[in-house]
């Protein structure tokens, strides 16, 4: 595997390593699923509709979407995460692959399209090399008409994660080469205030496009 490839390895080594603590501590700072809810509410299938969270960490965001009537995929690497997500959520019908981009082999072969899908601070694990890749498996994946909901973080990465750039602009240019079109973008502060840490939400569909 390449010395990228090595990257994306670390970065799930310390995500199994500190699963616990992890989802902690996110749990603690992060917004309730109700403000979620608010903001994405336009946006997301009605109930029988499909979801697929990518990175999909402990599971918060994805049984949330499952409480709406949604047939819900969790594509999660993170061994550990997901033993997270299953010991919070024992009772979800959620579908949990351990799958990554680029790649998503697990979550293709279901053969499907998703309503809507989710992407939480998981672009800047991804090395420049797999984004080609990793943009059109993405765009592979949405169905027709559907909504992508992506949170890209700025700033510093942690000492024991490597992280690459993920600014929104580039982001949204290989996009839009993958047939995507932006409908919202908002700036987000850090909820836990990290020094220079800050994020953007961004909301894309593909316009029908088959």
């Amino acid at each position: 595997m390449s010395g990228d490839g090595c990257d994306i390895d670390a970065a799930i080594a310390v995500y199994d390593q500190h699963a616990r603590q992890l989802a902690e501590q996110w749990s603690a700072y992060a917004n309730e699923f109700d403000e979620f809810l608010d903001f994405h509410r336009p946006f997301l299938p009605d109930a029988g509709g499909s979801a697929l969270d990518i990175g999909a960490g402990y599971g918060t965001h994805a049984n949330g979407l499952e409480g709406l009537g949604l047939e819900v995929v969790a594509a999660e690497p993170s061994e550990g995460m997901r033993a997270e997500g299953l010991r919070r959520f024992p009772d979800s019908k959620i579908l949990w692959l351990d799958d990554r981009l680029p790649w998503l082999d697990k979550v293709a072969a279901l053969g499907r399209r998703f309503d809507f899908m989710l992407m939480n601070s998981v672009w800047m694990h991804l090395p420049p090399d797999f984004r080609e890749d990793g943009m059109a498996m993405l765009a592979s994946l949405l169905a027709p008409g559907g909504h992508f909901s992506v949170l890209l973080r700025h700033g510093p990465a942690p000492e024991d994660r490597p992280m690459h750039e993920s600014e929104a602009d580039p982001f949204l240019s290989l996009a839009k080469r993958h047939g995507f079109i932006c409908l919202e973008r908002v700036a987000r502060p850090d909820e836990m205030n990290r020094p220079g840490v800050s994020f953007t939400r961004l909301i894309l569909s593909n316009t029908g496009q088959d």
